[in-house]
């Protein structure tokens, strides 16, 4: 996952990028192409039925879907509502096969930042709190959480292994601008979502505001 400089970049003028979007962008990047070339036609389809459950559980859609053959990670492009996953790093987060919902998590993850820009959730989560950037990562993770426990309902879905990478991912530069949130921190900020029942995303997203508030992001 990237750091601030995706999340933190005018986010005033998100909206206003996503709405002068055109309405099937491309992918941009010199080593990107749209997820639908990929070649191995299981991982082909495994992304873009992930997609299609993301883009119907958080109720939008994304320009495109692309993977990028030098991105070592996945990120959300703001400027073009784009949703970028690396393909070295998507097959080994995904292996061996057992892991692939590890590797579906961080496209959750990814896309809950979406879902943030949406709906104007960037600067409301970081009005109050010192640690701009962990507050905005705790509740993608609690977002990624909800969508992994309703896809825990169609499928198989290991959410200790899952729990074990949030807190994997998680780092101790607490006095950094970029820190994300300790082990423990992001571990639990998942997991609660995880556990908490809702169809609707929009009760999610102020559930998970409520507890990050409660954890304080500090």
């Amino acid at each position: 996952m990237r750091g601030p400089r995706t999340y933190l970049r005018a986010c005033a003028m998100a909206a206003a990028a996503l709405a002068a979007a055109p309405a099937a962008a491309s992918c941009a990047g010199p080593f990107q192409f749209p997820v639908e070339d990929l070649e191995a036609s299981v991982v082909r389809q495994i992304l873009v039925t992930t997609r299609d459950e993301i883009e119907r559980f958080f109720d939008f859609r994304f320009d495109a879907f692309c993977m990028d053959e030098e991105e070592y990670g996945a990120y959300y492009d703001i400027r073009g509502n784009t949703l970028v996953v690396g393909v070295q790093f998507f097959l080994d987060v995904a292996n061996p096969p057992g892991n692939i919902n590890r590797a579906i998590g961080v496209i959750a993850h990814e896309a809950a930042h979406a879902f943030q820009t949406k709906h104007g959730l960037l600067d409301m989560l970081v009005e109050t709190n010192p640690h701009r950037v962990k507050c905005i990562e705790l509740h993608a993770d609690f977002l990624a959480g909800g969508y992994m426990g309703w896809r825990a309902r169609l499928y198989d879905v290991d959410v200790t292994n899952l729990t074990e990478m949030f807190y994997d991912l998680g780092d101790q530069q607490m006095q950094a601008d970029g820190h994300h949130g300790l082990g423990a921190e992001r571990f639990l900020s998942f997991r609660q979502g995880f556990q908490t029942v809702t169809d609707n995303e929009i009760t999610l997203s102020s559930m998970g505001i409520a507890y990050v508030s409660q954890a304080k992001c500090d």
